[in-house]
């Protein structure tokens, strides 16, 4: 099942909510305002990454590195990334994503906006490129 998939996906709508108020509280950690990219690996090897972020005003955050191990799924959080020199995403800025993998994997983006008292969510699968 190593064909499955896209080697770069491109997400053109992303906004990083600001925390919010908790979805729901749990034993591990209280559920607040986020952006995940959600992520699945079929194949017997791990799928490395290289994600950029791109800003309608401001110089893009390139080359942010993660593995996808082999046979799993990730929801990387997108607040909770470090990226170079100790940097986070901005809350509440519309941004874009470029993520490239060197083997095919499946991939979209969602988001969980609690800032109101009327929660959203939503997801989207991306633009995939087999290049």
């Amino acid at each position: 099942m190593s064909d499955i998939g896209k080697k770069i996906w491109i997400f053109p709508d992303a906004f990083l909510p600001a925390k919010g108020h908790p979805y729901k509280i749990t034993k591990n950690d209280d559920q607040f305002g986020h952006e995940s990219l959600c992520m699945l690996n079929s194949s017997n090897n791990d799928a490395l990454l290289n994600i950029s972020f791109y800003y309608e005003d401001r110089d893009p955050i390139e080359n942010y590195e993660h593995t996808l191990k082999a046979k799993r799924s990730l929801h990387l959080r997108l607040d909770k990334i470090v990226l170079l020199n100790n940097q986070k995403l901005l809350t509440e800025v519309p941004y874009s994503i470029i993520l490239k993998s060197n083997i095919k994997i499946v991939a979209q983006l969602s988001r969980l906006d609690t800032t109101s008292d009327h929660n959203s969510f939503m997801t989207s699968l991306g633009w995939g490129e087999d290049n």
